[in-house]
Order: structure tokens, then sequence, then C-alpha cells
């Protein structure tokens, strides 16, 4: 029994190496990646995450509002010899102004420029602002040109006639000392009504 001991010892011990030897071979055994993969996989990943960005942020890119286009401009006649033939377009100016003999002169500089100015008179009450008024939109662009000829006032299509006219000037406040005048003639084709004597 003693002679089979140590023998049972060394086969142990053997084992133990043996073991220790297979458990050696296998952790030598772990396969690394090259350093050239890992920075191709770097480079790889880095240019993923770049499209990625880049798509994102063009999906998120604002788009520039588009340029207003140009308002069209409403037609204006600023010359009479412009004026259709068969387009009733003669004038009554008013004197809405408070002063004296304002609508004769301002009627007169329209005549003597070619417009077709019929009569003068006074308004029925005193304004602030100048209108010329018209009775259809044919008129439109003609009482437009009458305003720009002025210089002051605005046109605005009436309801009816304001006058006998189908184009009726009614001069306000803001016409005197602004508007054209010239001195009238009494031997012309213009009707200029009486003047009321200053008190």
């Amino acid at each position: 029994m003693s002679r089979d001991q140590p023998s049972g010892t060394r086969r142990s011990g053997t084992q133990r190496s043996v073991t220790n030897r297979v458990g050696a071979h296998r952790s030598g055994s772990v396969t690394r990646w090259p350093r050239w993969a890992i920075l191709l996989g770097a480079l790889a990943a880095a240019i993923v995450l770049t499209a990625v960005g880049l798509f994102l942020l063009d999906r998120l890119r604002v788009e520039p509002l588009p340029e207003p286009s140009a308002t069209e401009q409403p037609p204006v006649v600023t010359d009479p010899a412009q004026i259709d033939p068969s387009l009733d377009a003669s004038i009554t100016v008013l004197d809405g102004t408070g002063e004296l003999s304002v609508a004769a002169g301002v009627g007169q500089a329209l005549s003597d420029a070619g417009w077709d100015v019929v009569a003068t008179a006074s308004a029925t009450e005193v304004g602030e602002r100048t209108v010329v008024w018209f009775d259809e939109p044919a008129l439109a662009p003609v009482a437009r040109g009458l305003a720009q000829q002025l210089g002051v006032g605005e046109a605005r299509q009436s309801d009816g006639r304001v006058s006998g006219s189908p184009i009726t000037i009614v001069l306000g406040t803001d016409a005197p000392g602004a508007v054209p005048s010239a001195e009238p003639n009494d031997d012309g084709d213009i009707e200029h009504a009486p003047t009321p004597s200053a008190p």
C-alpha cells in the first residue's frame, strides 16, 4: 500500500501539469483585430455618421421664401390725347376750398393742358381733401391721371353723377397753392359759374 501511494501522487501532479498546459494553449489562441482593421472600421463609421448628419441637415434646412411679385399698377391716363374719343370724359370742377375763384383757375389750367373741362362752380360745402369723382369704371384711368395732374387728392368712383359731367373734381382745402391754376378765360369753352363776392 505504501509503495502505490507515491505513484498515485506522481500521476496526479502530471495531470495538473497537463491541465495547466492546455489552459495556457487556449488563452494564447484569442484572436486580436489588426490595427489597420480597427482604423478602417473607425473611418467607415465616421463616413456613415457624416452622411447621416448631412442628410438630416438637408431635411431641416429652411427653404427661402419666394420673392414677392411686383404688384401690377392700375392704368393711368396722364395725356388727354390718349383718351378714347368715344368715351365721354368731360370734367366739372367744383370749389370746396372756401376761397374765391380757385375752381375757375384750376379748370382753366386743365383746359389749357388739353383736358375736356366744361364747367366750374362752387361746391355746396368745404372739404379738407380734393377728390376726383368718376361715375363708371372706364373713367378710372382718366380720373387717376387728373389726380396726378393736380398733385393732390385721389380718384374715387361715385354711386352716380356728382355734377352734370361724368368726372367731377371737388377741390378741398389742400388745393390752394398746390394745384395748377391759370387766369380764367371768359371767352373760352368753359362755363364759369358766377363767383360770390367776398364779404
